[in-house]
């Protein structure tokens, strides 16, 4: 998404002139970060480098940030409590072991917390690239939480041999108890926060995770606020290629973009061109310069329903089968930082999904 990255790229100068100038984030707003491994070279697209990892650190505790607990993340959307300005909250997906040896010890220096989605499959079978029940109960006594990522890291919107959709979601249900029941025993887990695995989720799964009583947490990008939509809320994925301090810098400084509703809401789709129409809560955003950008497409138009509150987006060339997403982003009414709001897409190939990892 090279026009993208060149249009976060541009804004870093003027993000920096901004936070530099003291502008403040509404004490109802936080962007939660998203991580998996730490320093693993040989997994660039789920891992930062360690002195990327560094770089990040430095810079939200020299810019002024404050790290919050991600279950205050989620009171404050909820109307419970009120965060600082420029509020970021970490978490770390699937429990790899670089998070104990790499991540752990450095959040831990600077008594930030962090929470861990943790699958618990691998954890029980001894995976050595994933961490024991013992370090991260020392990990829990140095600050950091843990939370329910299903026991069997599979995608909840596939799942081989299912004979019915009543099959998928039971096994689906059974996979996020199992979990929940296993880190119970083993941890204190946050009560009612979930991460999809992959990201990946339908409105039957959503609805089903809600029932459970979760809020959810998803892979797409952007920043969480009162107008989020409580089944899958963004994150800002942290990956080698898209790890750089310019681009970090711009993305910690991001706003929500209101969003009140958007159809269809379901991501899976079998078009290779699916569309979907956005409509806006009141924003003082510059909705004169909101762009949207489709992965591996650059910018494609915006057709604005109606003016100021209702538009419709779509890619102009056919998606790849498996995950994709849409970003959209209009300028503060300040200036120098963008309210965001991504929207995933994934594309079946017949039964089954192309998986892009």
């Amino acid at each position: 998404m090279k026009a993208h990255s060149d249009l976060v790229r541009a804004a870093a100068i003027a993000v920096g002139l901004v936070l530099a100038g003291g502008a403040a984030f509404a004490t109802d707003e936080a962007v939660v970060l998203m991580y998996h491994r730490f320093g693993e070279d040989q997994h660039p697209s789920t891992s930062v480098r360690t002195e990327q990892f560094e770089a990040h650190l430095e810079y939200l505790e020299n810019e002024g940030f404050t790290v919050v607990p991600l279950g205050d993340v989620v009171a404050a959307i909820r109307g419970e409590t009120e965060l600082p300005e420029r509020a970021v909250a970490i978490t770390v997906d699937d429990a790899y072991l670089s998070v104990y040896e790499v991540a752990y010890p450095r959040l831990k220096a600077r008594g930030w917390p962090f929470t861990v989605f943790v699958a618990t499959d691998p954890v029980d079978a001894g995976s050595e690239t994933y961490m024991t029940w013992s370090q991260m109960r020392a990990m829990e006594e140095g600050g950091a939480t843990f939370a329910n990522h299903g026991s069997s890291h599979r995608s909840y919107v596939e799942w081989p041999g299912v004979v019915s959709e009543i099959d998928r979601l039971a096994r689906v249900r059974a996979d996020i108890e199992h979990a929940e029941r296993r880190l119970a025993e083993e941890l204190q887990p946050l009560p009612g926060i979930f991460a999809y695995p992959y990201g990946e989720y339908d409105t039957s799964v959503a609805e089903l995770v809600t029932n459970l009583g979760y809020v959810a947490f998803g892979q797409q990008s952007g920043a969480v606020g009162e107008t989020s939509d409580q089944r899958a809320l963004p994150r800002f994925p942290m990956a080698e290629a898209y790890a750089n301090i310019e681009d970090f810098a711009v993305k910690v400084a991001t706003q929500p973009l209101p969003v009140a509703k958007v159809q269809p809401w379901d991501p899976v789709t079998a078009s290779l061109r699916p569309g979907i129409e956005i409509t806006l809560a009141d924003t003082d955003a510059d909705l004169e310069r909101l762009a949207c950008f489709v992965g591996g497409q650059g910018a494609v138009a915006v057709e604005w329903i109606e003016p100021g509150r209702r538009f419709a987006v779509s890619p102009k060339t056919d998606l790849q089968r498996g995950r994709n997403r849409v970003n959209c982003t209009a300028p503060t009414a300040a200036g120098g930082a963008f309210h965001w709001y991504s929207h995933p897409w994934i594309v079946r190939h017949g039964q089954q999904l192309v998986r892009h990892d």
